[in-house]
Parts: structure tokens; sequence; C-alpha cells
């Protein structure tokens, strides 16, 4: 019996790098990889819809009013935002914003119809800043709290503009 050997020879260089794909057959299969991600989270987007946020049952007013200076000898009246509790539950978790930059988080729930009174002055920015009322005109203020299934209450208010007529 003869045996035959057979050598097996390793695969040149050339065998080893050649492309399985065309450089157009390349091109398309990463435009799909990144398109259809896309595609499929704008659909998604479009048949779910986006989160909304449920109403916060309050009212917001812009005025003037007396607020106690902290030695206790008075009170001076000074440029305020009131807030109002309409709902039958307390609103924990409370923030307030003017102008989507001037903030004020309240640690104490808001109780049940009970008016906030809080001086513009006390309002500052994530960097610490105050607000200086009259400096420029509150555009919109942002109430956000927690509502008694957790989920976040919102009450946008947004001040009439003050007419050019003399």
């Amino acid at each position: 019996m003869t045996e035959t050997t057979v050598e097996i020879a390793p695969p040149t260089a050339r065998q080893r790098l050649e492309p399985r794909l065309s450089s157009r057959g390349l091109t398309l299969a990463l435009l799909a990889a990144c398109l259809l991600p896309l595609i499929s989270l704008s659909i998604y987007a479009i048949i779910v819809g986006g989160t909304r946020d449920k109403p916060l049952p309050v009212i917001v007013e812009i005025g003037r009013r007396p607020v106690p200076v902290p030695d206790g000898s008075g009170a001076v009246l000074t440029e305020v935002v009131i807030i109002r509790n309409l709902a039958d539950f307390e609103i924990p978790r409370l923030t307030i914003d003017l102008n989507g930059q001037y903030f004020l988080h309240r640690e104490k729930p808001l109780e049940i119809g009970e008016e906030l009174v809080l001086p513009q002055q006390i309002f500052s920015t994530k960097s610490n800043q105050r607000w200086q009322p009259g400096t420029y005109p509150i555009t919109e203020i942002n109430v956000t709290g927690q509502l008694p299934s957790r989920a976040r209450g919102v009450f946008i208010f947004e001040p009439p503009k003050p007419s050019a007529e003399p």
C-alpha cells in the first residue's frame, strides 16, 4: 500500500485580503446600518408620540406684595411670584423657574389651598446669580411638582405682554 501525502500550502497574502464586498456594496451596507435605526426610531416616535406632562392644578400670578424683612421689624413692598394650590392634595417637589434659567426648589410640599408668595430676588441660576426684578421682563414661569400618581405635573404661565400704546 502506498501512502500519498498532500501538502497544503498556506494562503497567500492576496487571498487573505480580498474584500468580500465591493466598494459600492460596502457603502450601501454602511448607509443602511446608519439609516435603519434612524428611520425605525422616527416611525416609533410618530406612532407612539412623545410623552406628555400632566397639568399641575395651580394658579400663578406676578405682582407686588409686602414681604417681611429677615429681622422681623416690618415688611417691604417688593416684586413677587404668587403660587396658589387649587388641588385637594398637597404638591411635593415643587420647582419654579423664571424664563427657564432662574430656579427655586422647595423641599416643603405646597399644602392644600396654600398661597405661596415668593420675592423674585430669591430665584437664582445654577451658577448662583440672582434674578434682578425689572432688569428683564418675565416671559415665562414654569411650575413643576409631583402629583399623587407620582407623575410630574407642569403648569406654564406666560404673563400678558405690556401694550405699546401710551
